[in-house]
């Protein structure tokens, strides 16, 4: 909401937040943004607190825990769901950011 005041940051947040999964770098959004990567990167996290790519994981991290409140999907499906192609990376920043695997997320919520 912070960054909704800038219409360049406001584009780059919109675009995280409708298409999380896509292959977003600080590059390509800078350019969504039309801005060049230091001045998102300085800017973004004057406005929003965070770097670009803290947020958009935050944001990825955030719909997966969605996803694996439910049994509906295997835990590799969440992770290409919302924008890793290896299980292993997005393992690591689940548990970097949640504090436990993906599995062990789904399975107490699930309890």
């Amino acid at each position: 909401a912070a960054g909704t005041s800038d219409p360049q940051i406001r584009r780059v947040l919109q675009a995280i937040h409708e298409g999380p999964q896509e292959d977003w770098s600080l590059e390509a959004l800078a350019r969504h943004g039309g801005l060049s990567r230091s001045v998102l990167a300085e800017r973004f996290k004057a406005i929003v607190g965070q770097p670009p790519i803290d947020y958009l994981t935050r944001v990825r991290m955030a719909s997966a825990a969605r996803m694996l409140e439910t049994a509906e999907l295997s835990v590799a499906d969440v992770a290409f769901r919302v924008g890793y192609q290896s299980d292993a990376s997005f393992h690591k920043a689940f548990r970097r950011m949640m504090g436990v695997s993906p599995s062990a997320y789904r399975h107490a919520r699930l309890r």
